[in-house]
């Protein structure tokens, strides 16, 4: 009897908790009449540091150009809904059924077919939906910014933007929504910290005493920017002599923390983690620091940290970090030269690959490639060199680049709109280098650049032909 009652209390649990799930599913409905027979994907976000993508669920657009997608929603989200390159974004909320329209192919304008594109879904429902209020806002948010943009020329913009958010800030009072509320707060912030006000003001006002919205993209992309390298910027200051040694000494992620204590924005024990988390990500692709030590650090925050997302964040680095790890498989990839010839790693086979990414606007990278020039004649019988453009432009901009140096004979790909290619090696800035081994797995990375002595690495594996000069 005892037996049957524990039965039915687990089964009764059990049904009550899927019963639970099933009820925080929301519900896209759609038509896509212009890509029939194609799958369409939606996505969340792990987290919003490092972006790792998660497939909710996906569906095949059917000869109608209908489709259904569904995603679990515990609170307000920013989804993305992908057909091929053509992306989306979708903010969602629980329990809610949406009906959508994914617009027909922009015929006028010319799209990189490799390039992720942009879409403005057409989304049904009144005026009151989280994703019409924010269209409203943004359509606010452009006929000031076309008034105004002459005042940021100028530098007499923040009084008027200040003017402008607290119209905005009227204009939605009525509004129940902390997730437009945020949308909206960390849209001025974000323009605030790209239009010159001073870092100070930005923080007290944004920052400092505030909660972390982990799950806002807004807030996360305002987050990102303002902290953008700020670790590394720390280590150039008053603190950097012991913020190098602990990392690159004692790889110490407890004595960091108390290190950060003494910069003043970073009194909040919650946000001084998270910034020491991002930082260290960032630290471990500048060759100046230990990877062991910085991966070993990251491991050491996740099994210590009280903070839940603090640990998916580092498990989501640590994933990345090990997929590039020397030792790993170099991740493949295809991307198309300046004549629209398609090449991918994998088609180098038996051959060292001396792989970078680099920006025609970057002065470093400019340097590092006429060192290439050099190098690559020396070296081309034995590895393939492929620099890889990750400039947000047109592939005539880089072909135009290489009609001006026709000594640059080594094969040049673009991938400045390809984001899933950054991706897959944490391209964070131009002038990144791995080298590759004959098997594709990874023998530095990242590699020493030129102005770094990688030829001293080429010389010890083979004893190329010196040219004669």
């Amino acid at each position: 009897m005892i037996m049957r009652i524990k039965f039915y209390l687990v089964t009764l649990l059990l049904f009550l908790l899927f019963k639970n799930y099933y009820a925080q599913q929301s519900i896209i409905e759609g038509n896509a009449t212009f890509y029939k027979g194609k799958e369409i994907s939606l996505y969340s976000y792990s987290d919003l540091v490092t972006y790792t993508p998660v497939k909710e669920s996906s569906d095949t657009i059917d000869e109608n150009g209908f489709f259904k997608l569904t995603a679990h929603v515990n609170k307000p989200e920013c989804f993305q809904l992908r057909i091929d390159n053509k992306v989306a974004k979708i903010y969602m909320l629980t329990l809610f059924k949406y009906g959508v329209t994914f617009p027909a192919p922009d015929t006028i304008n010319y799209h990189n077919p490799t390039a992720d594109e942009s879409i403005d879904l057409i989304i049904n429902g009144d005026s009151t939906e989280l994703n019409a209020r924010i269209i409203d806002f943004n359509e606010q948010f452009d006929e000031f910014w076309k008034k105004s943009y002459i005042y940021f020329v100028t530098k007499k913009l923040h009084g008027k933007l200040d003017s402008f958010q607290l119209k905005m800030i009227e204009r939605y009072k009525n509004v129940r929504s902390n997730y437009l509320k945020n949308y909206i707060t960390y849209t001025f912030a974000l323009i605030e910290n790209n239009t010159g006000r001073h870092r100070n003001q930005i923080a007290s006002r944004y920052l400092l005493n505030q909660p972390i919205d982990y799950k806002n993209y807004e807030y996360m992309d305002f987050f990102n920017q303002f902290f953008k390298n700020y670790l590394q910027s720390l280590c150039s200051g008053k603190l950097g002599n012991n913020l190098i040694t602990c990392i690159n000494e004692e790889s110490n992620a407890k004595s960091l923390f108390q290190l950060l204590k003494n910069d003043f924005w970073l009194q909040n024990d919650s946000l001084r983690e998270l910034v020491m988390i991002k930082g260290l990500f960032e630290l471990y692709y500048s060759p100046e620091f230990n990877q062991l030590n910085i991966q070993s650090m990251i491991e050491e925050i996740s099994t210590t940290t009280k903070n839940e997302e603090h640990k998916l964040i580092c498990s989501n680095i640590l994933r990345i970090f090990r997929n590039l790890q020397t030792g790993s498989l170099a991740p493949d990839f295809a991307a198309k030269d300046i004549n629209g010839k398609t090449y991918a790693l994998s088609d180098f086979k038996k051959q060292y690959i001396y792989l970078n990414f680099f920006g025609i606007n970057s002065t470093e990278s400019l340097q590092e490639l006429k060192k290439i020039e050099k190098i690559s004649a020396d070296y081309k019988n034995y590895i393939t060199f492929i620099s890889v453009c990750t400039d947000n432009s047109s592939a005539d901009e880089l072909k135009q680049f290489l009609k001006k140096n026709p000594n640059y004979k080594w094969l040049f790909l673009d991938a400045g709109k390809r984001t899933d290619i950054l991706n897959l090696y944490v391209i964070k800035a131009p002038n990144t280098f791995y080298l590759i081994n004959r098997e594709h797995f990874l023998v530095q990375s990242p590699a020493k650049k030129p102005s770094e002595g990688i030829e001293f690495k080429f010389r010890e594996m083979f004893k190329p032909r010196r040219r004669m000069n």
